[in-house]
């Protein structure tokens, strides 16, 4: 597993590349063997979805009856939906590199959108922090999530755009895939894993 200064090293790359700076792929080790690291990424990420399903949790038994259980199976339901959420586009992707003919960018793709999911997890886990906080703050939490979602979507094509070669009609449709998947899938899997309020 990679170390806090490896991971802040290829962050570093992540962020030049998101400045869109040439040199940040330097940074990145898109290497096979960095390929396969880069889904590290998804441990590292692990303590920011703890407070998202911490305060999802909250938020469910609050719409639900009071004798509603939501032990350790609602994380592990919570925990596949993520799992799936982050496989499911580079799954589609992969299947579609051959035919649409963008094989020979899909290592540096994966590899740099690993690594980005890590500050966009923190950067999701802020609203949800604050509901653990403040309750009364869901409101704002609400806006602040669309916010940084939006936020998120922009830098991913920012990302995937460096990562093809600035090529802006492939960036958009990558960028729709790592979006849409596993949000139409997400909540297809909330419904039936039952983590969804009735």
């Amino acid at each position: 597993m990679p170390k806090l200064d490896e991971v802040l090293y290829y962050l570093t790359g992540i962020f030049l590349l998101l400045r869109q700076k040439q040199e940040g792929f330097g940074w990145l080790d898109l290497t096979l063997r960095g390929l396969f690291r880069s889904f590290w990424a998804f441990v590292w990420c692990l303590p920011a979805f703890a407070v998202i399903w911490a305060s999802w949790r909250l938020y469910y038994l609050g719409s639900m009856p009071a004798e509603t259980p939501a032990g350790v199976g609602f994380f592990v339901k919570l925990l596949v939906i993520d799992v799936v959420g982050w496989l499911l586009p580079l799954v589609v992707l992969v299947g579609l590199a051959r035919p649409l003919g963008y094989g020979k960018y899909l290592a540096t793709v994966v590899t740099a959108s690993n690594w980005v999911a890590v500050p966009f997890s923190y950067a999701a886990a802020i609203p949800f922090a604050l509901t653990l906080v403040l309750p009364t703050s869901a409101p704002f939490a609400g806006l602040l999530l669309y916010a940084v979602f939006g936020a998120s979507v922009v830098l991913q094509f920012r990302l995937v755009w460096m990562c093809v070669g600035k090529q802006t009609l492939l960036a958009s449709a990558m960028t729709a895939i790592f979006v849409l998947p596993p949000m139409i899938v997400g909540q297809e899997l909330q419904r039936i894993l039952g983590t969804l309020p009735a």
